[in-house]
């Protein structure tokens, strides 16, 4: 099924990859400048997300899957934010 991934960020860069035990190209699914991106997911399978962002202390970020939040908050004074979930 298909599904949208999709990052609110006013400023910074990311990089955020959406995987599988099975299926993990390498290949992050959303790099910046891109906002949004289309991602295939078989129903049923579990699923994995990590994150890496950069911007300015205070920078607000959302990372969705559809209507799901994967990761929301705030960059702190180190100027990034990683993190990584289950879908």
């Amino acid at each position: 099924m298909t599904q949208s991934l999709k990052i609110t960020m006013s400023d910074g860069k990311w990089l955020v990859d959406i995987f599988s035990q099975a299926n993990d190209s390498g290949v992050y699914d959303l790099i910046h400048p891109n906002d949004t991106t289309e991602v295939d997911l078989n129903e049923g399978e579990m699923y994995g997300f990590r994150y890496s962002l950069q911007g300015k202390a205070g920078t607000s970020f959302k990372i969705e899957l559809d209507d799901k939040v994967l990761a929301e908050g705030e960059i702190d004074k180190t100027e990034a934010a990683s993190g990584r979930g289950v879908v």
